[in-house]
């Protein structure tokens, strides 16, 4: 049955295709990666500096990279040969390191320069037999993005869009005001879809509640793009809830009930990405399809660059399964990567042509 499947999406992916300019936004960060082989050998070495009153810890990989959630799902969905219109807040600085690190061709004409840089330092280690990133941020412009940034020539960019997301709500203070007024503005001038990640909420957590309330069950939003983390602190904080969905994300086994909780009580479309699976969810419908085995070289990013894989198959008119095929093979190119390129629309085809093995699923793909 998979073969099937990817035999159409094949078909339809050697297919030319023009559906406009998604709107991505609104942040750029400045990736410094630190890579480790191990988390606790990591902290026992820093503990070490610690307790001596300073020194250098040896041994680590480290390079720069462009970073956001924005501007690394932008700089996907142009490999995959879909043009977006990014809008993003930064500096000066800020922008003419974008310059250095992003493709040539991704366009740079939306890139707001009146606010401060954001940065990141992402640790690339493994923690109890996982790859795992952990971030320590300056979020920057990231932090006060708000819906009265945009400009005439943004509005005109959004509102002749076939999708519009808006990524990295984690970061941003006042998340709920910008989603809500972003978003209803779209419903009043547009026919745009809706796409919303939020981001890990754990810094943040108090967005979450009025994220909820302001903007999901307003039927503001078409499609929430959560992993198994962001969907548990979502099924968290609907009303009425009595129980502790926080608890679940520790337990693979519950990321889907959560996401099928969410759909249903807003009815929306759930896109759930976890390293094992990824399952498209809706008040009346469940798919998921196992991740492709791969040697994971990087982990910051592969959300971004599972959202636009999704996008894509969104805009194409994929059906649920071929969509996350799509997906899980945009994101399996890009962590497999070395360099933290976003893999070309040939190399995914190359991919699909022959693929690798997938991960025995959780829960029976349906």
């Amino acid at each position: 049955m998979i073969r099937l499947e990817l035999d159409s999406l094949l078909y339809t992916l050697s297919q030319s295709f023009d559906f406009g300019r998604p709107v991505v936004l609104p942040d750029f960060f400045v990736d410094h990666y630190v890579v480790y082989p191990s988390y606790d050998r990591f902290v026992d070495g820093l503990n070490r500096l610690a307790a001596q009153g300073g020194g250098n810890l040896m041994g680590t990989d480290q390079f720069i990279r462009r970073g956001g959630n924005a501007v690394n799902t932008a700089s996907a969905l142009l490999a995959l040969g879909v043009p977006p219109c990014l809008i993003v807040k930064t500096s000066e600085w800020g922008k003419a390191l974008m310059k250095t690190l992003v493709h040539p061709d991704l366009k740079l004409d939306h890139v707001h320069t009146d606010g401060s840089l954001s940065h990141t330092v992402s640790i690339e280690t493994t923690y109890d037999k996982r790859d795992v990133n952990l971030m320590v941020s300056d979020s920057g412009a990231a932090a006060n993005f708000q819906f009265s940034d945009l400009t005439k020539s943004d509005f005109e960019c959004i509102y002749a869009s076939p999708l519009v997301a808006l990524l990295c709500l984690n970061h941003n203070r006042n998340a709920p005001v910008l989603a809500e007024d972003l978003y209803s503005a779209i419903r009043e001038h547009s026919d745009a879809l809706t796409f919303m990640d939020m981001g890990d909420p754990s810094s943040n957590p108090s967005i979450v509640e009025p994220l909820v309330k302001r903007v999901l069950l307003k039927g503001l939003v078409d499609i929430l793009s959560a992993n198994e983390n962001e969907i548990c602190y979502f099924a968290n904080n609907l009303p009425s809830n009595d129980v502790d969905w926080l608890k679940a994300r520790h337990d693979p086994n519950k990321w889907l009930k959560a996401a099928e909780l969410v759909a249903s009580r807003c009815a929306i479309r759930v896109d759930l990405h976890t390293p094992f699976y990824s399952a498209s969810v809706t008040s009346d419908s469940v798919t998921s399809v196992p991740a492709f085995e791969v040697e994971s070289r990087v982990v910051c990013g592969a959300g971004d660059a599972w959202n636009a894989g999704s996008i894509l198959g969104t805009l194409l008119g994929l059906d649920a399964k071929q969509r996350l095929l799509l997906a899980n093979s945009v994101a399996a190119l890009y962590v497999n990567s070395s360099t933290t390129e976003h893999p070309l629309l040939q190399d995914v085809i190359s991919f699909l042509e022959n693929p690798p093995p997938m991960q025995e699923p959780i829960r029976k793909a349906t």
